[in-house]
């Protein structure tokens, strides 16, 4: 039921609207526009009213970030808070991973002063005219599922609502709304709550019988099913009823850098890349899966019949999304999958069990030489200088325990990664979803808050560490004691703009015949491991081999004990497989 709640002015309100949504932080880089917001907060504190904890984030791009890794893990709507359009440009590329991560975030901007010849409180600056924009949210309009500004404290309550319920409605995504500096000033006596249950999100919609009946006998009917997963493990309680689906099935399940969809250990998971698989499959069933494969290096058959489930299916944000399906399903994959596997048991016959028990028998041996092959890679790199990322994600996973969070932005190292990691629960294994780097601190940061408890690693690429904000995103884990340990996997380039132009312009380019790669070396390379020290942070570089899981485990152990860590590992510049290799 709606209440009222007794506040002096317009920030008062918009903090107490926060509340009624359960909103843990408020990620902010403040300007002048922001100070209703922080004067209200300072008010509730010293009253001992409850109030968002506010993280200071030194940069706006962090703070999308963080917001980002808080609620991949959480799935609770956060709040980001910055200064006027200079604010919302710097969030920059971070916007773009939280539309294509499906985040659910509230991005508040304040805006230049209406009135600029009077005012009752609050100073006017020559900046302000600058800052003033015909359209302020034009900068993000694209990026956003929805935006807004707030003209009157009388229906603050109703935008705010309407703002929660959009940006929590899947598929989630970010909403924006500006706060003009007048409105958060403005003398007020209450604000309505509204019954925040009664404006929830919508349930998720489920398949049609009829539907699940015709996608169980092409699956009990296929002689090669093949199953690809995207984003499903979104949703933790859709792993365990795919994995039931696959095993009575004999269906290989090629999952994702971006979470964990499907157990690594199972007999049916078929890696990451789905293009070995496409030559014998004559039915496909793709999962949340926003790009099921690249044409140009391999797709399914042209008889091979496609079932397509995903939240999100025909993809309107993405504006040439042209995959075919011969079944296309807007629904909510975790209750499909569920469903599936009842009707799949159900409708099997001893004929089609048989049949599915030899394939489940043939692929286990398949899986078992895949990772025997992974295990050699690594054993085959450690002793090898510069050290070899398969090397380095193999000690990496031999220091982390089944319930640790490892949040991954290492660019073309990233098959190192998944043939190394062995994450079998889900919930602890994200990717970003995006394509905008410098995502990997922040997100960690963020996940570490809304995880205290846990022990939460990132890995990322030299580059990703320095769009990543990093004296930003190490201040803020020492500050707010939310300490992780990143592991940079230093090759002292631009590796993906390298592999690029080899692809395209092969061995007989110029760069390639004189060695001299225009804007792509990182050397010499910044001591990464310094950069860390200065934000009170442990940092070490380490070069040998020998010592990286000694180096590993000990910075783990200072994690543990509270302070951030940095390993600034030096690996080799030309691995023998990368993203655009594998």
């Amino acid at each position: 039921m709606a209440k009222t709640i007794s506040v002096d002015y317009g920030a008062e309100a918009f903090i107490e609207l926060l509340n009624a949504n359960n909103v843990d932080c408020i990620f902010m880089n403040p300007g002048t526009d922001t100070i209703p917001v922080q004067e209200a907060i300072a008010k509730f504190r010293i009253k001992g009213r409850r109030t968002p904890k506010v993280i200071l984030c030194l940069h706006e791009s962090m703070a999308m970030a963080a917001a980002h890794g808080y609620f991949m893990v959480t799935g609770r709507p956060q709040v980001v808070l910055v200064h006027v359009d200079v604010g919302l440009q710097n969030i920059g590329g971070a916007l773009h991973n939280a539309q294509r991560g499906h985040i659910g975030v509230i991005l508040c901007a304040g805006r230049a002063p209406w009135l600029l010849e009077e005012a009752e409180r609050g100073v006017r600056l020559d900046i302000m005219w600058l800052q003033e924009r015909l359209n302020q949210a034009s900068v993000v309009d694209d990026y956003v599922k929805w935006y807004y500004e707030i003209h009157t404290n009388r229906n603050i309550h109703q935008v705010l609502q309407r703002a929660f319920q959009v940006t929590s409605s899947e598929p989630c995504g970010p909403v924006y709304l500006t706060l003009p500096l007048e409105i958060l000033m403005e003398k007020i006596d209450s604000v309505t709550i509204p019954d925040v249950p009664r404006h929830s999100p919508p349930s998720t919609p489920q398949a049609d019988n009829k539907v699940l009946d015709q996608i169980s006998d092409m699956l009990l009917k296929a002689k090669n099913p093949l199953i690809l997963t995207g984003d499903s493990g979104r949703r933790p309680e859709s792993v365990a009823p795919l994995v039931s689906l696959a095993e009575a099935l004999g269906a290989p399940v090629v999952t994702s850098r971006f979470r964990v969809n499907f157990p690594s250990s199972n007999p049916m998971f078929a890696g990451f890349n789905p293009n070995p698989y496409f030559q014998d499959a004559d039915v496909v069933l793709v999962l949340d899966r926003e790009v099921p494969y690249i044409p140009t290096q391999a797709k399914p058959n042209a008889d091979a019949r496609i079932i397509n489930i995903d939240i999100d299916p025909v993809k309107p944000a993405i504006p040439m999304w042209t995959f075919p399906a011969d079944i296309l399903i807007q629904a909510d994959s975790s209750k499909v999958i569920t469903a599936l596997e009842q009707k799949v048991r159900e409708m099997m016959t001893s004929e089609q069990q048989a049949r599915c028990e030899a394939r489940y028998r043939a692929f286990t041996e398949v899986h078992r030489k895949m990772k025997t092959d992974w295990q050699q890679l690594a054993e085959k790199g450690a002793r090898s200088k510069p050290i070899s990322p398969d090397w380095l994600c193999h000690c990496i996973n031999e220091a982390l325990n089944d319930d640790d969070i490892l949040i991954t932005e290492p660019v073309c190292n990233t098959p190192a990664i998944l043939r190394q990691m062995r994450r079998e629960k889900p919930g602890t294994f994200y990717g970003c979803g995006g394509t905008s780097l410098g995502w990997g601190l922040g997100a960690t940061l963020g996940a570490k808050l809304a995880n205290p408890e846990k022990t939460v690693v990132a890995i990322v690429a030299d580059g990703s560490f320095i769009y990543g904000c990093p004296v930003p995103s190490l201040w803020a884990a020492s500050t707010y004691q939310a300490p992780f340990l990143t592991v940079i996997l230093n090759n002292r380039q631009y590796q993906a703009p390298k592999e690029a132009l080899q692809i395209a312009y092969g061995a007989d380019s110029y760069s390639a015949g004189s060695n001299q790669w225009v804007g792509i070396d990182i050397e010499p390379s910044p001591d990464y491991s310094l950069v860390a020290q200065s934000c009170q942070a442990y940092g070490k570089r380490v070069e040998e081999p020998s010592e990286i899981l000694a180096a590993i485990k000990e910075a783990l152990d200072i994690v543990k004990r509270g302070r951030p860590a940095v390993l600034d590992v030096i690996i080799e510049k030309e691995p023998e497989a990368s993203y655009f290799k594998s």
